[in-house]
């Protein structure tokens, strides 16, 4: 039986025979022939080798890239096999003057937002000559990044914290590892599946879903803190938040949780963001009680508060930036399909958070203070 060898030659009884490229009239029947079955790759080659017993039998990968030269170029033969070319049929790919390789720069330059699949119907050029230049000219297609919408009053109130939060911790380094960050989120059946960053590798494509906007919906609200390297919770929250649960759980359940996280109650900085049930007056009366100019909050007159949080800042909030996107990431890689499977990867994906992840959001914290300073206040999310 023959073997090939890596340099795509046949090699057997002691002969080195080089290895026949395929003909047009081979690939136009192979074309033909996964047409015929659905464009299935693989059934593709099995009916192609059982009706051509006598010739050499493509496998599926023939067939696949087969099909992508034809929608990338227009070209079923390989670029190797037919010579000179750009790719698209008759095409010189003989740019001596570098004409074509300025009008793909220009073009981008003009139009930064373009695609190469736009640029091939304006210049008439390939797929793979434009995405050459681009790559010589290491022009990279970077992605739009989705930040929370600020007001105008939002960017002083913004500088004004991170340029305090920088002074305090100045003065007093073990400052940061006193707060605690807190926060709520809802978990649904329909999360936040990132189809960017996720993928089904195959030989063929196998045309994976993930299925939302189910009519049976149900989620589950979690309330966590976070206190230097420790972790408190995740805590079971109603999913409609009051005022009477937020201060009962302030000032009855939460004393109980701070007794083991290394921090002395009386020397935690207590930090919230503005939702309604955190500035409800009962609230606050309970955290100028308890935490008498050692909370972080909306800002309100006449309250005993060391900051005040500036709204619209999630950026700023190590819950936000961390912690919830690192487990929902988990979580929503695969559907959830009842509330208990919710609940059980929750506590899994939970679990995987480590102390040196928390480090690293501690010095994540303080870089995106500085950033937001730099920024005057403004976007940050765009350069972390």
């Amino acid at each position: 039986m023959a073997l090939r060898n890596r340099g795509g030659r046949e090699r057997g009884g002691g002969d080195m025979v080089p290895r026949k490229h395929y003909t047009a009239r081979e690939y136009v029947q192979m074309l033909l022939t996964y047409g015929e079955v659905g464009q299935n790759a693989r059934a593709a080659a099995l009916l192609y080798a059982e009706r051509n017993r006598n010739r050499r039998h493509p496998g599926p990968n023939v067939f696949i890239q087969l099909v992508n030269r034809g929608n990338e170029d227009g070209n079923l033969i390989p670029r190797l096999h037919r010579g000179q070319g750009h790719g698209i049929v008759g095409r010189p790919d003989n740019d001596a003057n570098g004409r074509d390789e300025q009008r793909v720069i220009d073009y981008v330059l003009n139009d930064p937002e373009t695609s190469i699949r736009r640029m091939m119907e304006a210049l008439g050029l390939s797929y793979n000559f434009i995405q050459r230049v681009l790559r010589r000219e290491q022009l990279h297609a970077f992605h739009y990044r989705r930040v929370q919408g600020l007001r105008a009053q939002d960017y002083p109130a913004r500088l004004a914290f991170c340029q305090d939060m920088l002074r305090r911790i100045a003065a007093d380094p073990t400052l940061l590892e006193r707060i605690l960050f807190t926060d709520e989120s809802t978990f649904g059946r329909d999360g936040t599946f990132n189809c960017h960053n996720n993928h089904h590798y195959g030989v063929e494509n196998p045309h994976v879903i993930i299925q939302n906007r189910h009519q049976t919906r149900f989620a589950t609200n979690k309330w966590v803190g976070i206190v230097g390297n420790v972790i408190i919770g995740p805590i079971q929250f109603p999913q409609l938040l009051n005022s009477d649960f937020y201060s009962g759980f302030i000032q009855n359940t939460l004393p109980n949780l701070l007794r083991n996280v290394g921090v002395e109650e009386q020397e935690i900085v207590f930090q919230q963001d503005g939702a309604p049930a955190h500035n409800a007056i009962v609230t606050l009366d309970i955290l100028d009680r308890r935490y008498a100019n050692r909370w972080i909050g909306t800002r309100r007159p006449g309250r005993q508060q060391l900051m005040a949080w500036p709204p619209r800042s999630p950026d700023l909030s190590p819950l936000d930036f961390f912690y919830w996107g690192a487990i929902k990431a988990r979580i929503y890689r695969h559907e959830v399909n009842n509330l208990p499977e919710m609940e059980r990867r929750i506590a899994a994906a939970a679990a995987t958070i480590t102390v040196e992840m928390l480090q690293n959001v501690s010095r994540n914290f303080i870089r995106r203070l500085r950033l937001c300073v730099e920024q005057g206040g403004g976007h940050i999310e765009q350069l972390v």
